[in-house]
C-alpha cells in the first residue's frame, strides 16, 4: 500500500556518521598515550525515532559493540535484535529499572544503572529473592554502573564537594555487595551542548572552565577517591555527544554518542573543527489537495490566517498526529526545488501551504500537483530540523523522536 507519509532512514548516513565519530575519537587520543575509548551508541526511544532495529543493525555491522537504552523493555528488544544478528554487544540501561526485572536482566546479560544506596539495596534484595526462589537461570549478581550526580541534580550519588565523602562511602558499600557487580561509573553533563560548542561559560564558573569543567572535576575527584579506597570502578564514561565532539579530556574509557549518530548537532549549530554529519531521517508527506483562496478567505482552525491576495493553497497529508507539531506553524517545507510557507494552524492529519507562483515563469518552472512529495524536514544538513526545533522552543532531539509510529520507516 502506498503511504502518503514516510520517514526515510538513510543507512549510508548512519554508517558515515559512526565512521566520522570513530575517526574523531581516534584522532583526539592519538599521541596522548591514552587508549582509544569505546563508543557507546545511545539507541533509546526507538533509536531516537529512527527505528531501533535498523539503527542497531547498521551500527553493529559497523563495529559498534556497546549500546545504551533507557528501560528494560528497550534492552530486551535490543538484545533480541542483536541475537538474531548473531552478535552479543554490551547493553547499558541508563534509566531506572524495576526490582522485579533483575532476574531477566542478568539472564540477558544487561547492565543497569544504580543511582543511590537505597536503589542498590533494593536491587540487591531483589537478586537475593530471585535466587531463593530457585528461578532458572540462576541470578548470581547484577552488573551495574554507578551513576554520579555531578551537578545536573536529576539522579545519581551526589558528589559536590560537601557530599562527596558520604557518597564515596556509600558506593564503597555497594561495591562490596555480592549481589551487585560494579563494572562502570558515569555521569551526565548538563551544559556541554552550549558551553563546549559555543564557548559560553555560565557566570560564576570561569575558574573551573565552565559548569561542564566543574562537573568533570567532581567526576574525577569522586573516581579518584573510590580508587584510593581500593574500589574497582570499571568502565569510566561521562562524555555525551557534545563532549565527544569538543572535549577529549572527558573521554576516559568510553564516550556516549547519541544525537550525533543520527546526524544532528547537540545544540543545533555546527561548531568549528567538528566533522560534518549527515541527518539520517527525512520526513516526507505529499500534496493531497489544491485549491484557490481569494482576498478575505480564511484557512484552518481558529481562522487565524486571512488571504490578502489571490492564493494557490496546497493541503499536505500530515499533521501533529504524525509528529508534525502545531508549534511548527509558519514553518517552510520543500516541494520540488523550492521552499513554501505553511499557513494557518496545523491540524491533526493535515496542514496547508501557500504555493502561489510568484509569476508566470515560476508557475511553469515549479508546477505543483496533487501527489507531489513534500519534505517536512531532512534531506539537508539539518537546517530544516533545527529550524523546526527553534520555532517550537525545543531541541532537534524532540523533532525526530516525535515522528509517530503511524509513519512507516523506510530504509534507503
Amino acid at each position: 500500500m502506498k503511504q502518503k507519509n514516510t520517514a526515510f532512514i538513510s543507512r549510508d548516513a548512519l554508517l558515515s556518521n559512526y565512521a566520522a565519530i570513530d575517526r574523531l575519537v581516534t584522532d583526539n587520543v592519538f599521541g596522548t598515550g591514552r587508549a582509544k575509548p569505546r563508543i557507546i551508541c545511545v539507541v533509546k526511544a526507538d533509536g531516537y525515532g529512527h527505528g531501533i532495529q535498523t539503527v542497531a543493525g547498521a551500527l553493529g555491522d559497523a563495529g559498534c559493540d556497546y549500546f545504551a537504552v533507557s528501560s528494560e523493555e528497550e534492552a530486551v528488544e535490543l538484545r533480541e535484535i542483536e541475537t538474531r544478528n548473531g552478535r552479543n554487544p554490551d547493553i547499558l540501561i541508563l534509566g531506572h529499572i524495576m526490582p522485579e526485572n533483575v532476574g531477566e536482566m542478568i539472564a540477558r546479560d544487561i547492565t543497569c544503572a544504580v543511582v543511590s544506596l537505597e536503589n542498590a539495596r533494593e536491587l540487591s534484595a531483589a537478586v537475593s529473592a530471585h535466587n531463593r526462589r530457585g528461578t532458572k537461570p540462576r541470578a548470581d549478581s547484577l552488573k551495574i554502573h554507578i551513576k554520579l550526580d555531578t551537578g545536573m541534580n536529576r539522579v545519581g550519588f551526589p558528589v559536590a564537594e560537601d557530599r562527596r565523602e558520604e557518597s564515596v562511602r556509600q558506593i564503597e558499600e555497594v561495591s562490596r555487595d555480592p549481589n551487585l557487580n560494579v563494572c562502570g561509573i558515569f555521569t551526565h553533563f548538563s551544559c556541554a551542548d552550549d558551553e563546549l560548542m559555543d564557548g559560553r561559560i555560565l557566570p560564576g564558573y570561569e575558574v573551573f572552565g565552565g559548569f561542564t569543567g566543574l562537573q568533570l572535576d567532581r567526576y574525577r575527584s569522586a573516581v579518584r577517591a573510590l580508587e584510593e579506597r581500593g574500589v574497582n570502578v570499571g568502565l569510566r564514561h561521562c562524555a555525551n555527544s557534545a563532549a565527544t565532539l569538543c572535549c577529549p579530556e572527558a573521554y576516559f574509557d568510553a564516550v556516549r554518542a547519541g544525537i550525533i549518530i543520527y546526524g544532528l548537532m547537540p545544540n543545533g549549530r555546527l561548531g568549528t573543527g567538528i566533522p560534518r554529519l549527515t541527518p539520517v531521517m527525512r520526513f516526507d508527506s505529499s500534496v493531497v489537495h489544491l485549491h484557490r483562496m481569494y482576498p478575505g478567505d480564511r484557512v484552518s482552525y481558529g481562522a487565524e490566517f486571512t488571504a490578502s491576495r489571490p492564493m494557490l493553497v496546497a493541503t499536505v497529508g500530515a499533521g501533529y498526529a504524525d509528529g508534525f507539531e502545531r508549534a511548527y506553524k509558519g514553518c517552510c517545507v520543500r516541494i520540488g526545488n523550492r521552499m513554501y510557507r505553511q499557513i494557518g494552524r496545523i491540524c491533526m492529519d493535515q496542514f496547508m501551504v501557500d504555493v502561489t507562483p510568484t509569476d508566470e515563469r515560476d508557475a511553469i518552472e515549479n508546477p505543483i500537483a496533487v501527489g507531489d512529495a513534500v519534505t517536512l524536514f531532512g534531506g539537508d544538513d539539518g537546517q530544516m530540523t533545527d529550524t523546526l526545533a527553534r520555532m517550537a522552543g525545543t531541541i532537534n532531539y524532540e523533532v525526530v523522536c516525535k515522528v509517530s509510529k503511524r509513519v512507516p520507516r523506510i530504509v534507503e
